[in-house]
């Protein structure tokens, strides 16, 4: 991660609890040596885990944050502090490496070369295999002082016991439609529909904000259509799949999984928080041919997760192939 600011960076309206909870152990000198960050992505995980770690860094902090001014403030605002170390998939790879946990090992086994706190950020943790995973162990048992390992996570349940049993969690639930749309109302230009992105986000805000973005948000109602079309026949399996070859594989199933959740929802629970189409397609579905879709969905995206490399349109035209399968029946 490019963790160069050109501020100092603040944690957002809904982190206060979890910020004075790290605070008040930071201040009684009983801060653990590492942290589990763990909740949804797109609240801004990384972006508490830069402003914690510049706060303790700091040579004068002031009203709880880091002063901006000093000469540890200067090194992590040109995104050069020598004692912050950022680890995270290398480009257009999925996984964490042995090798880079190793580098992180070592750096966590040396002295600070500033002379305070040394922070680690590992992120996202659950990208870390069974060698990588092993490779922190050690310097999870065996700490040295003044270091803190921060560990964020979207999959809590996908990190080895071993590693969660040494980290104190920290959860970062989604935050309240409110605080969100409040927070993105002061970014967003005026015309832009706030609801409609933080719908489409799953409530993320963080995520909300990326989807103006690259037209993100018409992207994702351009697979809306096209899934809608598919599963009224209006489009076949093979020709969705070679259409969607312009989309990236973990987007749509990230996509896909959103929806058929909100499917559930509404065919079990009664919810309402689908447009008039999807009502429709939830209530002439049975609901354990959206349980069984959804599973294939969740396992295509941990297999992506651990690092496999399917063909991508042969693993589209199956997903689609049995998704009529399950609306059809």
């Amino acid at each position: 991660m490019d963790h160069a600011e050109s501020a100092i960076t603040i944690k957002l309206p809904w982190q206060e609890q979890q910020w004075q909870r790290i605070d008040d152990l930071f201040q009684n000198k009983k801060l653990p040596h590492a942290l589990l960050l763990a909740g949804p992505n797109g609240v801004g995980k990384q972006r508490f885990a830069l402003a914690l770690a510049q706060y303790f860094m700091c040579e004068s902090p002031s009203q709880g944050m880091a002063c901006g001014q000093c000469r540890q403030c200067g090194f992590n605002l040109a995104g050069t502090h020598p004692d912050l170390k950022w680890v995270a998939p290398e480009e257009k790879a999925r996984q964490i490496k042995i090798d880079q946990v190793r580098g992180l090992v070592e750096a966590l086994g040396q002295t600070a070369q500033q002379g305070g706190y040394k922070i680690c950020v590992l992120s996202p943790a659950e990208a870390m295999n069974i060698n990588s995973a092993n490779a922190l162990l050690k310097s999870l048992e065996e700490p040295t002082a003044n270091t803190l390992l921060l560990l964020l996570t979207d999959a809590p349940s996908q990190l080895l016991p071993t590693i969660r049993s040494r980290c104190q969690t920290v959860n970062f639930p989604l935050p309240s439609a409110e605080q969100s749309l409040a927070w993105l109302n002061t970014l967003v230009p005026s015309h832009t529909s706030v609801d409609e992105l933080l719908y489409e986000a799953a409530g993320r805000p963080l995520a909300a904000l990326e989807l103006l973005e690259n037209e993100g948000l018409e992207r994702l109602q351009q697979l809306n259509k096209d899934y809608l079309a598919l599963v009224s026949g209006r489009i076949s399996a093979l020709s969705l799949a070679e259409k969607w070859l312009d989309h990236e594989l973990g987007d749509i199933l990230a996509w896909l999984s959103r929806q058929l959740s909100r499917l559930i929802s509404g065919r079990v629970a009664g919810t309402a928080d689908i447009s008039d189409a999807w009502q429709q397609l939830a209530a002439k579905t049975e609901p354990q041919n959206l349980f069984k879709l959804l599973d294939s969905v969740n396992q295509l995206t941990n297999s992506l997760n651990r690092g496999a490399n399917p063909n991508r349109q042969l693993a589209l035209e199956e997903l689609l192939l049995e998704s009529c399968e399950k609306f059809y029946n």
